[in-house]
């Protein structure tokens, strides 16, 4: 069939094209890590449309065992604290996609999305309803419902919260390539479920990363390093405290503003709070100052690997054999390469004087770079 043939090879486009109009649609879904949308959602949605296309092509049912998958996976949402509707609503919106961008004999393809649909969702919702009676499922949903309200400041009624919290923004560490989609998961889900053991934190997933309300009284970094150990590795985070339930939005803002801060600089993952980089967010603000410094390494722009030596000997704290470590070259290279900095722009990062201008001058630098980039 001509249709079912032009339409295999784009199967991985259509996917792509489904998953982003169902988290355009389906609020729920912006909750999930930008990881798990962008890899195992889209990897499932093709591997469901292929089979879709192969039952057309054949012209039969799918098989029970082709299906396994499929409602596998749609069960798999209820473990990432998904409702039903959110879960059902996801096949006639990618149906929807599929057809805007079918061509050929629509209404043979039409016909047979229905009989589709019409054998995969019911099953799909029986075996989401029997994950989810497994599952401590309605104290999830309710807990990342509360959390989602704390944070855009909306009234709630509970007797059960705590007076302030530390707010925690984090990105999950990024999983290379060869893990492969289901690895950002099973890394998502391993979080959560560690999380959800925490008395009185509440926990809610966004792009790639997450925000807890870590209640007074339990110690923000404490529950931070339980995230690094479920992920193996330490993960950038940063903190801000809410003094009442009403000062939550304002903290989450200031910790997403830190934590944006230390990625931008490229600072080693850990926790941050605001007085670790008190000067580097006042230098972020726009001013006559900070183009002042940032304009001390304009002069090095032709010349970057002074401003990549220069970055590794302030980030090492001015240890020189660190940062030759860190660039894999000799350290009398850097030794060297520290004296052109100086030749060029007047200032010895070896002096202490002239150090803290340098590191002044590389935030400044970094921040409008950053800016320009964005």
């Amino acid at each position: 069939m001509d249709a079912v043939d032009a339409l295999f090879p784009r199967a991985g486009e259509i996917a792509a094209a489904m998953i982003a109009k169902c988290a355009a649609e389906i609020p729920a879904y912006r909750l999930l890590p930008a990881s798990v949308l962008e890899g195992d959602l889209v990897a499932n949605a093709r591997a469901v449309f292929e089979l879709f296309l192969t039952t057309v092509a054949e012209d039969r049912r799918p098989t029970a065992p082709e299906l396994a998958l499929p409602i596998a996976w749609g069960a798999e949402r209820a473990r990432d604290g998904l409702p039903l509707d959110a879960v059902l609503k996801i096949y006639p919106l990618a149906a929807s996609v599929a057809w805007d961008l079918a061509a050929g004999d629509r209404a043979l393809l039409g016909a047979r999305m229905l009989d589709f649909l019409g054998e995969v969702m019911p099953r799909v919702a029986e075996a989401y309803l029997k994950e989810r009676d497994d599952l401590d499922w309605e104290r999830r949903e309710d807990r990342q419902n509360l959390a989602a309200s704390l944070l855009a400041g909306r009234p709630v009624r509970r007797i059960d919260l705590a007076e302030s919290y530390d707010v925690v923004v984090f990105h999950l560490p990024s999983l290379p390539a060869s893990a492969g989609s289901r690895a950002a998961t099973d890394l998502f889900r391993a979080v959560r479920s560690d999380l959800d053991t925490q008395p009185g934190v509440l926990v809610t997933f966004k792009g790639d990363g997450g925000v807890l309300l870590v209640p007074a009284g339990v110690a923000a970094d404490a529950v931070a390093a339980r995230v690094d150990r479920v992920c193996g590795r330490p993960c950038t985070a940063a903190a801000a405290h809410a003094r009442t339930l009403a000062d939550i939005p304002a903290a989450h803002a200031e910790a997403g503003e830190v934590l944006g801060l230390a990625e931008s600089l490229r600072r080693a993952p850990r926790l941050y709070r605001l007085a670790d980089l008190a000067i580097e967010y006042q230098l972020a603000r726009p001013s006559p100052a900070r183009e002042a410094l940032a304009a001390v390494l304009l002069p090095l722009e032709d010349h970057p690997h002074l401003i990549d030596a220069l970055r590794a000997f302030v980030i090492s704290g001015y240890n020189r054999g660190e940062a030759a470590t860190a660039l894999n070259i000799h350290r009398n290279t850097l030794t060297y390469r520290l004296g052109r900095i100086q030749l060029i722009t007047g200032y010895d990062a070896t002096r202490p004087a002239d150090a803290r201008h340098l590191t002044a001058a590389m935030t400044a630098y970094d921040i409008s770079r950053q800016e320009l980039s964005g």
